[in-house]
């Protein structure tokens, strides 16, 4: 692959590629990783080179990124993750977790004016892939507060589609879809939305997404708090099989009306 052509891939100029390659400029942790995506190296490879990258730029293992440039690099770094994992967990208590959203749904969030929106939503719905491929898909299990059922985004017909494939998907032996009732009152699902990767031969990585910021979390001890916190949400959430008839009772009532 030439120069020129991974710079079109990554989206940058081709001047930044070279001072990349000569050692003028050293890489953020974000687009080492979208290297690693577009070459498409193995999950070893990359976890080496991006110990390598926080070295050399004396990075903390945290990384933030705010605005369309980090919103990109942190979108193509999330795919590869997704991609080479084994395990994801999405606490989702707002809104029907991404990987879950039909195209009506998605379309329905990003709302109008946005730029490439049909782009956009195939791209989610296209990430999805990890959990239905044939070959090794990851084992994946959502959370969402019950509210999430009845937050109306889109119309009656866009919310019908989107709970019946809520429990077409949770019938996939790789997915789980587990439901927190309201009488629980707080959980730590309530302190806000995060998304757990673990993978077969790395750490795990926790994704945190807010409007045009987002964060991958690496640092062992923060990691260890996100995974306390799942599985607290993992003790008090109802079963996978009282959460698929929930959904079908509220798909029933909201048919009904």
């Amino acid at each position: 692959m030439t120069v020129r052509k991974l710079a079109t891939q990554l989206d940058v100029s081709h001047s930044v590629v070279v001072r990349w390659e000569r050692g003028g400029r050293v890489p953020s942790t974000e687009s080492v990783s979208a290297m690693c995506a577009v070459l498409d190296l193995p999950s070893h490879q990359r976890d080496r080179l991006l110990e390598l990258t926080r070295e050399a730029a004396s990075e903390p293992v945290n990384s933030v990124s705010v605005g369309a440039t980090g919103e990109g690099d942190q979108l193509t770094a999330l795919l590869e993750f997704e991609r080479t994992s084994t395990a994801i967990t999405d606490v989702s208590p707002l809104l029907m977790p991404g990987l879950l959203q039909t195209g009506d749904y998605a379309r329905a969030i990003m709302g109008t004016g946005v730029p490439n929106v049909d782009e956009r939503v195939a791209l989610r719905l296209g990430r999805s892939d990890v959990i239905t491929r044939r070959k090794a898909p990851a084992a994946y299990t959502a959370f969402i507060l019950d509210s999430v059922l009845h937050q109306a985004v889109g119309d009656e017909e866009v919310m019908a589609e989107q709970l019946l494939h809520l429990t077409e998907m949770s019938q996939r032996g790789n997915v789980e879809v587990r439901v927190i009732p309201r009488h629980l009152g707080w959980t730590p699902a309530h302190a806000g939305p995060f998304m757990l990767l673990e993978f077969e031969r790395a750490s795990p990585v926790v994704h945190l997404e807010h409007h045009r910021s987002s964060a991958f979390l690496r640092d062992e001890g923060d990691v260890s708090a996100f995974v306390d916190a799942r599985d607290d949400i993992d003790r008090l959430a109802m079963s996978a099989e009282e959460s698929r008839e929930l959904i079908t009772e509220t798909i029933e009532r909201l048919e009904a009306t």
